[in-house]
């Protein structure tokens, strides 16, 4: 019988998302090293290998745009427009509604978001963006989130095969949090859904 965590891929992102970014305490994070590379040898940590698979592709990113950091600008977004590389475009509006995803090219280079938050007058320290299953299970958290200082919007910049995983597996809950010390505040919900292929 296969491991429990193997088939609850949110609560096991968690953790392994606790244990790389050095959140979990010392003692637990051994034994789930242990546990994790036990598991990956019989080939039951499907999130071992989601987040080697993102690793690969943040490296290709890096070779095709030299950064991979979280959240983008509208002169970078403008630049990769221009660069003949084959794009899907939207504009998430400012998350009051609901945004529809449309099935997308397989062949599909990226995936550019706008999100229309300004957030140039709010006063914080830190911007991250808590994903979670429209159930409340959680997925990521990307933090440190950049803005666009012209606009005040943020925007996103996702490889084609990640976009698919992304945003057409399932509705996605996005809570746009700022932080001051330690203090956190959610200024906007964003929610995400696959929209059905006409075929």
């Amino acid at each position: 019988m296969s491991d429990p965590a193997a088939t609850d891929p949110p609560d096991a992102l968690a953790a392994l998302d606790d244990y790389a970014s050095g959140l979990m305490p010392e003692a637990e994070a051994e034994a789930f090293e242990e546990e994790l590379f036990a598991r990956a040898a019989r080939g039951e940590a499907p999130e071992a290998s989601f987040t080697e698979t993102l690793r690969r592709a943040a490296e290709w990113i890096q070779t095709r745009r030299g950064s991979f950091e979280v959240g983008s600008t509208r002169a970078e977004v403008d630049r990769l427009l221009a660069s003949g590389a084959r794009i899907t475009y939207m504009d998430f509006g400012d998350c009051t509604k609901p945004v529809d995803i449309p099935p997308l090219d397989p062949k599909l280079d990226f995936f550019i978001y706008r999100v229309g938050v300004d957030l140039r007058a709010e006063d914080y320290d830190t911007i991250d963006v808590v994903v979670e299953t429209e159930r409340g299970e959680y997925i990521k958290t990307f933090r440190d989130v950049r803005y666009d200082a012209t606009d005040g919007a943020f925007y996103g910049i996702c490889e084609g095969p990640l976009a698919e995983i992304s945003f057409r597996r399932g509705t996605a809950i996005s809570k746009v949090m700022i932080g001051r010390g330690t203090e956190r505040r959610r200024v906007a919900t964003l929610e995400t859904r696959p929209m059905a292929s006409s075929r």
